[in-house]
């Protein structure tokens, strides 16, 4: 693992910076004032303040290329490099469950399932992250691959609920010439037409 990774997230510049005044005491409204910063009146006309940027490909690929070795070796070795000493450092390391499932099952049909931190449970099958730690060998694995050996869709392949609504026919209704009513989503939506449209010479 690379000795930088907790730089990966990093301080970007405040928001708002270019629309604040210019930080010249001339520019200033408060007259008692003898000196502002740039930051002072980004904070006084905008309200933003400094936030972190987050780059974690870097975490995401190291994860990748660990696929197949086990989970507490992996971890250890986040762990020397990742150590609880530093907020930043701690901050990467709650990104970790982004990307692997580590809290992992069976239940009582012997399906792996995810065990959240608020008590429920999810098929790893139906789990976002790509990786899991299988609690038979304590190896990282794809959830594609076990998507694919219990034959069904890798969720990140599915078509989403409100696209498949969409696949069939719109169902439309005719209530008078020029109100229409026309389902999209599940959701019966009114339409009043200004005038009843014509069509002459084909068009």
């Amino acid at each position: 693992m690379r000795e930088d990774m907790f730089k990966v997230i990093v301080t970007r510049p405040r928001h708002g910076r270019r629309w604040a005044t210019k930080s010249k005491l001339r520019y200033d409204k408060c007259e008692e004032r003898s000196h502002v910063t740039g930051h002072r009146l980004v904070s006084e006309k905008t309200g933003l303040t400094k936030s972190l940027n987050e780059n974690l490909a870097p975490l995401k690929r190291y994860l990748h290329k660990q696929v197949g070795r086990k989970w507490d070796d992996v971890f250890s070795e986040i762990c020397r490099h990742l150590d609880t000493g530093s907020t930043v450092k701690m901050h990467v390391r709650l990104h970790i469950d982004d990307f692997i499932i580590r809290k992992v099952g069976k239940n009582t049909n012997g399906q792996l399932i995810s065990r959240m931190s608020h008590g429920g449970e999810e098929l790893i099958i139906n789990c976002w992250p790509e990786l899991y730690v299988d609690p038979l060998d304590g190896r990282i694995k794809e959830t594609k691959k076990l998507c694919k050996k219990s034959g069904v869709t890798y969720i990140r392949r599915r078509t989403p609920h409100w696209q498949k609504n969409l696949s069939g026919p719109t169902p439309i209704k005719q209530q008078s010439s020029n109100i229409w009513y026309i389902q999209l989503v599940g959701i019966w939506y009114k339409i009043k037409l200004c005038s009843i449209p014509t069509h002459t010479n084909g068009q």
